[in-house]
């Protein structure tokens, strides 16, 4: 019996050291915290959701009869200094609703979350495009405000397939404590937090299952796995908390994303009664289903060598190869579809014998450990969103009989 541990690339493959991040994707621990209104409601089409997916093929739409006045407000994860923001109308319907493209919109920034500053209105042509702007110098900003003032004469609708707010963080992403429990809509759910590493579990549908990943800042993304008499059922989730404590999150089963995970804190009555697993999950999960997905492993852009945050997983994963001579391991690379093929392949090449050399400079034995990297072959969850891309950098550990 042998393991196969596929590694993530957890940063953007290809991207320069000096490259920008999205402010405002929910992976960066964005959190849509108001809107007025959307035509489509969750994470489906035309939802407010949609407008920072990072996917101009779907987009938000406006309520029927509501064209102009739309409002949304997002609560970003820490201060951000802010230097561009793109508006797309890429992808909207023109062709079956005349004038339905955004033409204007307002955007302000607030430093400290109490005021508000106005960054000016921003236009676009009714040729559906896509278009940066850049922000006054020192633009910082905790929260962000976007208003839809006119579109190109559509008298019901205004669409926009896509915002982004692009800079840096002005300090590290603190990081989010999930630790407690939680009415979801998919039953009463509880997480135990220690450091970065997170496990929980949840009852949905008398089937008490497992939740098992890694905190990055504000976000944890998670493995799920039920297990039924004859079936089983896994998948990978990306959870935050927004700013009254709510658990929010978004779900994925067989690489499709499927729709929102969410809830309050539990109160007396809602308490689940199942108690996670907090020491040799990673063993445990292995053995029910002879695989395991780990997000526990980050590496600095174009970097091969893990960083200190990736210990925790990889004692883990140490200790399991101690406790067991016998087993043999592969380590795997994986990557997002971002940037050509070739690039991926070999990254997540280097990014695997990475993970081979920390496993051999802590005891493991190197005869029984072997790497190769797979790029963007094998997703886990949809590539056309930020959300998506980021569960396919993984580090994925499998049984092999």
């Amino acid at each position: 019996m042998g393991i196969i541990l596929s590694l993530a690339c957890l940063v953007l493959a290809a991207a320069p050291a000096t490259a920008a991040l999205d402010a405002l994707d929910f992976d960066q621990g964005a959190m849509l915290v108001s809107e007025t209104g959307s035509y489509g409601d969750g994470v489906g089409s035309w939802s407010a959701w949609r407008l920072t997916d990072g996917d101009e093929a779907l987009g938000w739409c406006s309520p029927l009869e509501e064209a102009l006045g739309g409002t949304f407000v997002w609560e970003l994860d820490t201060a951000w200094r802010l230097d561009t923001f793109v508006l797309s109308t890429v992808n909207v319907q023109e062709d079956g609703y005349p004038g339905i493209s955004a033409r204007a919109v307002e955007l302000a920034v607030s430093p400290d979350g109490k005021t508000w500053q106005k960054l000016g209105a921003f236009e676009l042509s009714k040729k559906l495009s896509r278009k940066a702007f850049p922000l006054p110098k020192g633009t910082q900003a905790r929260q962000v405000k976007l208003v839809v003032t006119a579109n190109h004469g559509h008298p019901e609708y205004t669409e926009i397939a896509e915002i982004d707010l692009l800079g840096e963080r002005v300090g590290p992403a603190p990081r989010a404590q999930l630790s407690g429990d939680f009415a979801t809509n998919y039953g009463p759910m509880r997480f135990v937090q220690e450091g970065e590493q997170i496990v929980g579990c949840y009852e949905w549908a008398g089937v008490v299952s497992a939740v098992w990943g890694s905190v990055s800042g504000r976000v944890a993304r998670v493995v799920w796995f039920e297990e039924r008499a004859g079936s089983t059922r896994e998948g990978t989730a990306t959870f935050a908390l927004a700013r009254g404590g709510e658990l929010w999150g978004v779900w994925y089963e067989e690489g499709e994303l499927k729709g929102l995970w969410e809830g309050p804190r539990a109160g007396e009555d809602d308490r689940p009664s199942c108690t996670p697993q907090k020491k040799g999950q990673l063993a445990a999960l292995l053995k029910k289903k002879g695989r395991v997905v780990l997000y526990g492993v980050h590496f600095a852009v174009n970097s091969d060598v893990p960083l200190p945050e990736s210990e925790p997983t990889l004692v883990e994963l140490a200790g399991a190869l101690k406790a067991d001579p016998a087993l043999k391991v592969l380590i795997e690379g994986h990557t997002d579809s971002t940037h050509t093929d070739a690039h991926n392949l070999a990254l997540s090449e280097r990014r695997a014998k990475g993970v081979l050399a920390w496993l051999a400079k802590h005891g493991a034995d190197s005869k029984r450990l072997q790497a190769k990297g797979f790029g963007k072959a094998r997703p886990v969850a949809d590539n056309a969103t930020a959300q998506g891309r980021a569960l396919n950098r993984r580090v994925e550990v499998s049984v092999v009989k």
